[in-house]
Order: structure tokens, then sequence, then C-alpha cells
């Protein structure tokens, strides 16, 4: 892969962590350490193929590749055999074990030493950027939309109650673990991007992830590249789904950098909701224009 040209092992090593770090494992057979692994759906088989490349340019072996039924559901998993290759990870976070898992409460796995992704902190900022947007393509979503919101506006002592139509765009990264999702947010703002925590309940330790949703922030994340591979976008979107993120994104930047109006206001939200159906159609037909 071209973004790979150039880059020292050392720098290779620490994008290979980010791919473990944010969707991959090390696993185990019993106490001992077996490999390293990525597992997927079998139409992320580009990220397979980023995978392999650092494998074989990192340690000179091509992980092994097999596809499988877990349930009735096929998978595609790629595993780097090697407790050398292992120890050599370790030198970057302390551990990979991102959650609790059925040993520890949430309160004990806590306690323990926390992944951490402070090993790129004091890299290069070229290094940084391609880092953010492995953790995207494997742990990340866009989603633009139209949003409909009420208003009041208070003059000369009468209310006014109106309704707004607005294009807005949210990046999202999956990641509960609470120190990485606290990290992400700070490299976010080291390349000159506004994040936030996202909280859930629903999650074990109350937090998604981290959201960017300044525009600003989202046109900037986008010119920097987007995602790595030609990853799809899963059912878990129901209007997006098969397409790749970087379509999106470049129909995202499309509509950024387009003098057309991005706000509509309405006095009635009949009007708006009307509207803002027709907006989010064009929207779909925009991106699938692009795919």
């Amino acid at each position: 892969m071209k973004i790979l040209t150039g880059l020292s092992r050392d720098k290779l090593l620490k994008l290979l962590a980010i791919i473990v770090l944010s969707d991959g494992t090390i696993s185990k057979k019993g106490r001992y350490l077996c490999s390293i692994k990525l597992e997927t759906l079998p139409s992320n088989e580009c990220q397979h193929d980023l995978f392999y490349e650092l494998c074989k340019k990192i340690y000179r072996k091509k992980p092994n590749r097999l596809y499988y039924k877990n349930n009735g559901k096929r998978m595609l998993c790629s595993r780097l055999f090697g407790k050398k290759y292992i120890l050599e990870l370790f030198r970057m976070s302390p551990t990979y074990q991102t959650t609790p898992g059925p040993k520890f409460s949430n309160i004990e796995f806590l306690r323990l030493k926390q992944p951490s992704l402070s090993f790129l902190f004091n890299d290069s900022k070229k290094l940084k950027i391609i880092a953010l947007r492995i953790w995207f393509d494997f742990d990340g979503s866009i989603v633009p939309l139209f949003k409909l919101k009420e208003k009041k506006d208070n003059k000369n002592g009468k209310e006014y109650r109106y309704f707004q139509v607005q294009f807005e765009c949210e990046i999202h990264i999956s990641e509960t673990n609470p120190n990485l999702a606290k990290e992400l947010v700070t490299f976010c703002s080291k390349i000159g991007l506004k994040a936030n925590l996202v909280k859930s309940k629903r999650k074990w330790s109350n937090i998604e992830g981290i959201r960017i949703s300044n525009l600003e922030s989202i046109k900037r994340f986008i010119d920097l590249g987007g995602p790595i591979t030609d990853v799809r976008i899963s059912s878990k979107s129901k209007r997006f789904k098969g397409i790749t993120k970087l379509v999106v994104c470049q129909a995202v930047k499309e509509i950024l950098n387009s003098k057309r109006p991005l706000s509509f206001y309405f006095k009635t939200r009949e009007d708006a909701i009307s509207k803002r159906l027709d907006l989010s159609k064009s929207l779909i037909s925009e991106i699938k224009r692009f795919s």
C-alpha cells in the first residue's frame, strides 16, 4: 500500500498496534500468548490486506487467512502466530485487552494496567494522521443527515416559534475503554480536530466512544484522507449499507465545499418535515452517485 511507503519499521509497528487496539486481539492458548488476530466480516477483506501488508513489512512473515462460520455467520480471520512478534507489540501498549471480559468485574479490570496509545503522542503529525485514519477505518462511522429542530425567539415580549432543517454530520469512533477514549480525544486535538466523549449507560464503562461534530473538523478529517481502505458500511446503517466509508466522506466533502444553503427555516412543522424528507432523499442520491 502506497501510504506505508517510506515508513520505518518502528512506525509500521505502531500502526499495527493501532489495528490491534481498535479491532484486533492478542489471542492466548491458556496462559500463553498465541497470535495477533484480526476477525471481521468477509466484506471487509481490504482491512485484512492492510493487516497482511503490515505483518509482511514488519516481521517478513505472512499471516494466515481463513474463512469460517460462527453460529451460521461467515467470518474472515487473519492470524500471525509467534510469541516473539506479540512481545514487540507490548513495547507500544502495556496491554491490548480493552474490556473486562468474563474474568474481571468492571472495577477489577479498571484497577489493572490499561491499554494506551500514548506511544504515538510524541511521534510525527504524519503518523498521527495515518493512525487516526486507521482507527476510523476499523472502528469508526460517518453519519451525515438533515436534522429538524424546533426553535423559539422572544421579540418585544412575544414568543415566536419556528422550525429549522439543518445539515449536520458526525464522525463516531467506538471505544468503550475509558483510558483509550480519553486519549483519543487528546489525540484528535493534537492534529487539530475537535472531539468529545460520548456517554452511554448501555456500555460497561458508561462510555460509547468519541464524536466529532464540528463541521470544520469533519472537513479537515476528510481532507486528511478519511479511511485508509475501501471498507464498506455494515448492515447497522439502513441508509448506507454496502457503500464504502470513503464514498460517504467524498459526498460530505462535496456538500461542505458547495455554496448551497445548509439551513432552512419554516413556520410550520409540516413544511419542515416535507423539506427534510426531500433533502434526505437528495443526500442519499448524492452519496450513491459517488459509489
